[in-house]
C-alpha cells in the first residue's frame, strides 16, 4: 500500500496495558522489552498511490530507540508506503521509503507516482564524477538541505521558556519531553525531547503543529527524583496543554518543577514451582500506566535459590516511589510462566501487595 496521509492518532498496544487487573498473563523474560510491544498509527489517508484505502488507516510499527519502529509526527503529512497482505496487517519500519512529503527525496518518489513530468535532477544517473562535478553535486545538496530546512520551519513550531526545579539542592539537570496529545512513543527520544541543563532555559526543536504535554523528569543517582507535567502537577490529566501552530513560537513558558514525596512500595511474591526459577530470571517491575519513563526504573531481581524462611515465597520493595499510576508485573524464565496483573496507585502512603508467579506445563 502506498498513500500520502497524516497521523490523527497514535497509541502504543501491550498485553499488560489492556488486560483487566487480576488476569493472568505471560511473564516472559525481560517483560519490558520482548513482549514486543508495538505502535498503531491511525492515518488520515489524503492521497492513495496503491491499493484500496478509505478515509482512514492503521499502520503499526515498534517503538523506536532500538526496534527498528518509524517515527511519525501528528499534525504533518507522509508518504508511507506500507507492507501486508490486507488492509488491516500493515506496516512499516525505519528502513520503509517515503517520509515526511516536503523532503527533496520524497518530492521525487511524488513526481514519479503522480505520473508527473520529471526534473532535471530527477533523471541524474549514477556515474564515476570528476573532483569539479562532486564539489558542484555537494553545493547543489547544501542549497536542497537547506531549502528543506527552511520549509520545515515553516510547517513547525517552536515552545521555549524555562523549567524552575524547586528542590533544596538546586539541581536543574533533567529531560524534558513534548508530548502530542494525539498519542507519541514512550521511549525517549523517539519523540521529541531535550536536555536541561543549569539554568533551566529551554527551547523545542522543530514541533509539529498541535497540542503537546510538557513533561519533565530527572534522576538523583540511580532513583528518579521528578516525574511532573507543565505547569507542575504529578498526573497528566491535571496537565496544561500547549498549542502551537505552523511557523510560531510559544515563548515565555515557566514551567516550576516542585519537590516531590516518594513513598514505598511493598510485598511478597509467591510461586507454585521454584524448581526451575535460577538466581537472576525472576524479577519484579513498576510499570508506569502512562508509559513514562520506558523502560521503569523500578526493577528488582528476586532470588528464589535462597530457602529461608520460605522457598515458594519471596519479600521484595521498592523505596522512592514517585505518586502515580503503576502496573506491577513479574518476569519469569521463558515459556509457560505467567503472573496476574495487578494495578498500584501510589499517592500518600506506603503501598503492600500480593504477586504470583504461576508455571504451567
Amino acid at each position: 500500500m502506498i498513500f500520502e496521509g497524516t497521523p490523527e492518532h497514535i497509541e502504543m498496544q501491550w498485553g499488560p496495558l489492556s488486560t483487566r487487573e487480576g488476569d493472568l498473563i505471560p511473564a516472559t523474560s525481560g517483560a519490558i522489552v520482548r513482549t514486543f510491544p508495538r505502535m498503531v498509527i491511525t492515518f488520515r489517508v489524503n492521497k492513495t498511490y496503491k491499493g484500496d484505502l478509505g478515509s482512514e488507516v492503521q499502520v503499526t510499527t515498534g517503538l523506536g530507540g532500538g526496534d527498528c519502529g518509524a517515527i511519525f509526527s501528528p499534525g504533518l503529512s507522509y508518504l508511507v508506503y506500507a507492507q501486508g497482505k490486507t488492509q488491516s496487517d500493515l506496516a512499516v519500519n525505519m528502513c520503509s521509503p517515503g517520509g515526511w512529503i516536503g523532503n527533496s527525496t520524497v518530492a521525487v518518489e511524488l513526481r514519479y507516482l503522480g505520473h508527473e513530468r520529471p526534473i532535471l535532477g530527477d533523471l541524474r544517473m549514477h556515474k564515476h564524477w570528476s573532483m569539479k562535478e562532486i564539489a558542484e553535486q555537494e553545493k547543489e545538496n547544501a542549497r536542497s538541505f537547506e531549502e528543506q530546512t527552511k520549509r520545515y520551519s515553516a510547517a513547525t513550531g517552536t515552545i521555549c521558556g524555562n523549567v524552575v526545579v524547586k528542590d533544596p539542592k538546586g539541581v536543574q539537570f533533567g529531560l524534558l519531553s513534548f508530548l502530542s496529545t494525539k498519542g507519541y512513543s514512550p521511549v525517549q527520544f523517539a519523540h521529541p525531547t531535550m536536555d536541561i541543563r543549569a539554568g533551566g532555559t529551554f527551547c523545542s526543536g522543530q514541533l509539529a503543529p498541535g497540542k503537546y504535554d510538557l513533561y519533565f523528569m530527572r534522576y538523583s543517582g540511580d532513583e528518579l527524583a521528578s516525574s511532573v507535567y507543565y505547569p507542575g502537577v504529578g498526573d497528566r490529566t491535571q496537565a496544561t496543554t500547549i498549542e502551537i501552530s505552523a511557523g510560531t513560537n510559544q515563548s515565555g513558558i515557566i514551567f516550576n518543577v516542585p519537590t516531590q514525596k516518594t513513598y514505598s512500595v511493598r510485598g511478597f511474591i509467591s510461586t507454585n514451582d521454584s524448581s526451575g526459577l535460577a538466581q537472576g530470571n525472576v524479577s519484579v517491575t513498576l510499570i508506569n500506566a502512562e508509559g513514562l519513563p520506558f523502560p521503569s526504573p523500578y526493577v528488582e531481581a528476586i532470588d528464589f535459590k535462597s530457602f529461608r524462611p520460605l522457598p515458594r515465597v519471596k519479600y521484595f520493595h521498592f523505596d522512592n516511589v514517585l505518586p502515580g499510576r503503576y502496573i506491577a508485573l513479574v518476569s519469569g524464565p521463558g515459556p509457560g510462566w505467567f503472573t496476574r496483573k495487578v494495578d498500584v496507585i501510589v499517592s500518600t502512603h506506603m503501598k503492600f501487595i500480593s504477586l504470583e508467579l504461576v508455571h504451567k506445563n
